[in-house]
């Protein structure tokens, strides 16, 4: 699924059932160590983590050791505060990663800690989306009007 086909799903208020939300384990900080020893998912054989990812990851580690909760808590906890209608699939191979996970409904993230990790994770759209968000073209739609619509309780 595309991330634009995603934020359409999303904002149509269906179901998002996402498989592997710690991305092989990359979102619990155990990639952004190499020499740090344990088990990991990814081999050599397989796909390594994008810079982009290890640097998300390194905000999630960031917020867990701020709060006192563990990397996957954190992870998790950031997914299903996007909406109720996000229904994680785990993957967790032991009880203690499974206990673990679980302990991400107990807690909620301050709008702080959300902001800092939609920012790192955001991703670009790309031409033609970053097009048709800008200003310039949106106020141009509108007759050179857009300062003056008020859509819900906001001006646009």
């Amino acid at each position: 699924m595309t991330s634009e086909s995603l934020l359409n799903v999303v904002s149509d208020n269906l179901a998002v059932t996402p498989w592997s939300p710690l991305g092989g384990g990359v979102l619990t900080g155990k990639y952004n160590n190499p020499k740090k020893g344990g088990a990991r998912r990814l081999t050599e054989e397989s796909s390594q983590p994008t810079k982009q990812e290890l640097k998300i990851a390194e905000e999630v580690v960031a917020i867990a050791k701020e709060i006192k909760k563990t990397p996957s808590q954190v992870a998790l906890n950031w997914l299903l505060q996007q909406g109720p209608n996000i229904i994680p699939i785990l993957g967790a191979r032991t009880v203690e990663q499974i206990q673990d996970n679980l302990g991400c409904i107990s807690f909620t993230l301050s709008s702080e800690h959300l902001k800092k990790l939609d920012d790192v994770s955001k991703i670009p759209l790309g031409f033609p989306g970053d097009f048709f968000h800008s200003w310039i073209l949106q106020d141009f739609a509108f007759g050179g009007s857009l300062k003056k619509i008020e859509y819900g309780h906001k001006s646009l």
